[in-house]
């Protein structure tokens, strides 16, 4: 199995040239969710959050035993 050090320096620089590596990347923006989608989201963490309280409890009774 050949190194990178193995290839011509050309050959490096015209794969990032062709597959487009040596261009800036796109700019990354936030995605505007819909109100369905927050609420999804705000229940999912909503659940997370009772999940967190109810292992707590149990982890907490199940020392005191």
């Amino acid at each position: 199995m050949k190194k990178l050090e193995d290839y011509p320096a050309q050959d490096i620089r015209s794969l990032l040239e062709t597959e487009a590596w040596t261009q800036p990347l796109a700019p990354i923006t936030r995605s505007k969710f819909k109100p369905w989608q927050q609420a999804v989201f705000w229940g999912l963490r909503l659940y997370i959050v009772a999940m967190l309280i109810v292992v707590f409890w149990a982890f907490w009774h199940g020392a005191e035993a």
